[in-house]
């Protein structure tokens, strides 16, 4: 885990009020403020009180991790990368971890044949 936190910083995420009424499935005007933290992201929500997500369950964290499988020159890379991601798998979303699983393997391919 400490392997993704290292290199991806949810800090640089650009987060609106939009895509996290989208991921809640709430309307707008309920949440009435949101606070980035280290590992998780903390949002008021009007009727609800305070809610915690974490940045592994955002499209950013993931389109963060497929920049990182990408970028990895060598096969010993991918998989530690790769392990990393299969270690906190069950923090995605099955959608997610099908695409990551999608990158992998062709960023595997194209490190073989080099």
């Amino acid at each position: 885990m400490n392997t993704l936190r290292c290199r991806i910083n949810p800090a640089t995420f650009v987060i609106t009020q939009r895509q996290l009424a989208k991921y809640l499935e709430i309307n707008l005007n309920r949440i009435w403020r949101w606070e980035k933290w280290a590992h998780v992201l903390w949002v008021h929500i009007e009727g609800l009180g305070g809610y915690f997500i974490s940045y592994r369950k955002l499209e950013q964290w993931v389109a963060a991790c497929s920049t990182l499988i990408r970028y990895c020159r060598d096969l010993k890379a991918l998989a530690v990368v790769w392990l990393a991601i299969q270690q906190e798998a069950k923090r995605y979303t099955e959608d997610a971890i099908a695409r990551l699983y999608e990158i992998h393997e062709q960023r595997q391919a194209q490190l073989c044949r080099y």
